[in-house]
């Protein structure tokens, strides 16, 4: 038999292969349990679909609460949304300033105000004008520019209406502002101190200087780049009524200028004189100086001392405090992660902030006011430091705070006979 094997080796035949035996039948699953899980797909799947179905229903949950924490605000201040407007009445119009939070861009405060702070507003029917300060300074200087306006037009120093008002035959209705809302205590800060810097202001204007005879008689110092491109932009804008500012500080230059309008359409129109009727030529002309004349005082630092110590008539704008806890860094990544979830506390909190400011009803600031916001601190101090408000105490008590009211007024129901008349008409 050895033989026969070392034969049939060497010549070369393959050895017969045993057949592989056919795996068994898997058994058919009778429980339930058996039944589901042959059903399921496979480990990868579970894992994919139970974080796109968790994802889904936190999301859901979050926009439901969101939408009815919503609801329940907007019914508390529905009832002034439908308070009778006379005729002559404007609504009531609240002015708002909002900065960039430290360390983050100004979308987040616009974010945060169009999702929780403008749809109470809409729902208790609020003018509001919203104002920006893109740097630490910008709404100090506007506020200061408005209290000293109001002090210039009582002072006889002033016209309150603007030439154009003042040659129009009907002078149509403005809404005026009667309240502040600032979002943060940076902004309050800014609010503050613009409040003192107001008071303190001369109502005399002073001697204006030209720009560029500043930066003339500056040479010697070194302006960055950045700094001569905001110079020229402040010596190229101008206007009466400032609703935005930009502010420059050097060693020796601090300029304050107003935004609204721009010289320069009034300067290139000027060139095409000889297409225009005289009467338009005279206007553009005209239009063109006061600009000049405006940024030439605008560009001077004007001087204050408690000497000049004065309040408008109708007194400090309330001021209506809204918190804003903006988080900032990867340490807040966990927090970032349950607010995403949990927006809705959002408007609990906002909501009931903006509340005092729909109802008008105020307080007297105290001394522990001033600390509002100190919550805010911890969140942006590796971006600077704390926030410290230093103001005058007579300032201070000129100043008043919204707070939550006491009473919400009811609806005023229209009487039959008017609803009458209403139809008829």
């Amino acid at each position: 038999m050895d033989n026969n094997t070392a034969a049939s080796a060497s010549s070369g035949a393959r050895p017969e292969l045993k057949p592989k035996p056919t795996p068994s039948p898997k058994p058919i699953p009778t429980t339930l349990s058996g039944k589901l899980r042959a059903k399921l797909p496979s480990r990868g799947w579970m894992i994919f679909w139970g974080t796109i179905g968790s994802i889904g229903a936190l999301v859901t949950r979050d926009h439901y609460l969101t939408v009815a924490a919503k609801k329940r605000v907007a019914d508390k201040v529905d009832v002034l949304a439908k308070q009778p407007c006379g005729v002559q009445e404007m609504p009531r119009k609240v002015t708002v300033y909002i900065m960039p939070p430290p360390g983050d861009g100004i979308h987040k405060t616009r974010h945060y105000f169009k999702q929780f702070v403008k749809p109470v507003f809409d729902a208790a029917a609020l003018d509001y004008e919203v104002k920006e300060g893109m740097t630490e300074g910008q709404i100090r200087s506007m506020v200061a520019a408005d209290v000293r306006k109001k002090r210039q037009i009582a002072a006889g120093k002033r016209s309150e209406l603007t030439e154009q008002e003042q040659s129009a035959p009907i002078v149509p209705l403005k809404s005026v502002s009667d309240g502040i809302v600032v979002l943060g205590r940076i902004a309050l800060a800014e609010v503050l101190k613009g409040y003192n810097d107001g008071c303190l202001q001369s109502l005399d204007d002073p001697e204006p200087v030209a720009m560029s005879e500043m930066i003339k008689e500056d040479d010697t110092k070194s302006i960055t780049p950045a700094q001569e491109a905001t110079l020229l932009a402040t010596e190229a804008t101008g206007s009466t009524e400032s609703t935005s500012t930009t502010t420059v500080t050097t060693d020796n230059i601090d300029t304050t200028s107003s935004t609204a309008t721009s010289t320069e359409p009034a300067i290139e129109t000027s060139k095409d004189e000889e297409t225009l009727s005289p009467a338009a030529t005279e206007a553009v002309a005209k239009a063109a100086a006061a600009a000049a004349a405006d940024v030439a005082a605008s560009s001077v630092t004007i001087p204050q001392d408690e000497a000049y110590f004065s309040v408008p008539p109708s007194g400090l704008e309330p001021i209506g405090y809204i918190p804003f806890k903006n988080l900032v860094g990867f340490r807040n990544f966990p927090k970032k992660l349950f607010a995403l979830f949990n927006s809705y506390d959002c408007v609990e909190y906002a909501g009931g902030a903006v509340m005092k400011v729909a109802f008008a009803e105020t307080k007297e600031m105290d001394k522990d006011d001033l600390d509002l916001g100190r919550d805010e601190e911890p969140l942006f101090q590796k971006y600077r430091g704390p926030v410290e408000i230093d103001i005058l105490d007579r300032v201070r008590e000129q100043v008043k705070l919204f707070v939550t009211p006491t009473h919400i007024p009811e609806p005023r129901m229209v009487a039959a006979d008017e609803e009458e008349v209403t139809t008829m008409n």
